[in-house]
């Protein structure tokens, strides 16, 4: 409707300059001697006008053909931008599905002409790293460095991470020490040194990591303090096999006292105090912690510390009974403390019980060897036998724990 209504007053604005042309035409002269040139205003407004068109169409061809070669070559520039994005996102795609070589070959093709030689070269450092080039994976890292040394800590992240899916351990643990000491906070560097040490069983690295893992929230809180209780167990277990006790001591004054409540943990320390004959001293940790927090496998380990007064653990562990008589732990560690104090029947009652309260492998051949003692071999025997059905039922549950736990112990107890 706009249009027709457009139209409408163009042909009739057209029909009044005609008239009025018409009716009055105007009169142009021209003069330069010896020429002159005479015409109506309505001839000389149009040839004007397609005089100014036909100038301004040459001047725009003069012009576009001077920018011919500046934009041929942007034409060319865009052209090989474009290739070089298709290059890098094909190379991301076969590097996303595994094809290393064909990944390479594309992030190298689009490098000369990209705008992300970085990317270029990450991807092309991953794929080597999936071909296993370790050499040539180093090469291209080192030229995303001399590129783009702006981004170098998401070039070392990414060197850490490729050096540690290559299993080069202490080069990664180096890069990312670096890293830390350019980001001390950062989540990923953090996370990423936490799983080195904990692959090197560096404990006392980790430990020292463990307040910044917790402050920079790197790991959840729960997380942390899994990692916390393992360094700190495998810690005590490496005490060992100095045979001081001062090295178990400094462990253990290592440990926090928030865990040294922990059970797993008292357990370690009781299982390196009896290894190193501290027997007095496992008695005292293990007797304050049962206290404490009643805990089997704690009760267990009292049973097997053969203290300097034998008497006094059994008169201790009796007192357990109170609010604890369906304990099979603490039956077993009541019979071996009476056996230790040379009283069989008594051990023989507690082993009797623990057995009708579905204790342990180890109370079968325990109570066969306090029967063969009092004289009764038949019955002896048949626990034995029932010892090694038990045994046998384990293994078919569990092999591999049939094949390093029960049968060993009854073996070699034997």
């Amino acid at each position: 409707m706009k249009t027709l209504i457009f139209v409408i007053v163009l042909l009739f604005t057209a029909a009044l300059v005609a008239f009025y042309a018409m009716d009055n035409p105007g009169y142009v002269l021209i003069s330069r001697a010896p020429w002159s040139i005479e015409m109506t205003l309505t001839v000389f407004i149009p040839l004007m006008i397609i005089g100014f068109f036909l100038f301004y169409l040459l001047l725009f061809i003069l012009v576009r053909l001077w920018r011919i070669p500046r934009d041929v070559g942007r034409w060319r520039g865009k052209r090989q931008a474009n290739k070089a994005r298709a290059s890098l996102i094909e190379g991301l795609i076969n590097l996303a599905e595994g094809d290393w070589v064909e990944a390479e070959t594309q992030l190298l093709a689009g490098m000369r002409h990209g705008d992300t030689p970085l990317l270029n070269y990450l991807g092309a450092a991953m794929a080597c790293e999936g071909l296993g080039n370790n050499e040539k994976r180093d090469e291209y890292l080192a030229l995303a460095h001399k590129n783009a040394p702006q981004h170098d800590l998401a070039i070392g992240m990414t060197q850490a991470y490729l050096q540690h899916q290559a299993h080069q351990l202490e080069q990664s643990l180096a890069t990312l020490n670096e890293l830390r000491a350019e980001a001390p906070k950062h989540r990923q560097v953090l996370k990423l040194l936490a799983q080195v040490h904990l692959e090197l069983r560096d404990w006392t690295g980790l430990i020292s990591l463990i307040p910044d893992l917790r402050q920079s929230y790197a790991m959840t809180s729960k997380e942390t303090d899994e990692l916390e209780l393992q360094a700190h167990r495998e810690l005590l277990k490496l005490s060992i096999p100095s045979g001081r006790p001062g090295v178990l001591e400094k462990a253990w004054n290592a440990v926090p006292k928030s865990m040294r409540r922990q059970p797993s943990i008292i357990a370690i320390y009781a299982r390196q105090l009896i290894q190193q004959n501290e027997m007095a001293q496992a008695e005292a940790a293990l007797h304050a912690a049962i206290e404490d927090n009643w805990d089997s496998l704690l009760v267990d380990l009292y049973g097997q510390v053969q203290g300097p007064n034998p008497a006094d653990q059994l008169e201790t562990a009796e007192g357990w009974l109170t609010t604890h008589r369906d304990d099979p732990k603490l039956l077993l560690t009541l019979a071996r403390l009476a056996t230790r104090n040379n009283e069989e029947n008594k051990a023989r009652g507690y082993y009797e019980t623990c057995l009708s309260q579905h204790g342990p492998v180890d109370a079968y051949r325990e109570l066969g060897n306090i029967l063969e003692k009092l004289g009764e071999k038949d019955k002896a025997l048949n626990y034995y036998r029932r010892g090694l059905e038990m045994v046998a039922s384990e293994r078919l549950a569990n092999p591999a724990r049939g094949q390093n736990s029960s049968a060993s112990r009854f073996r070699a107890a034997r």
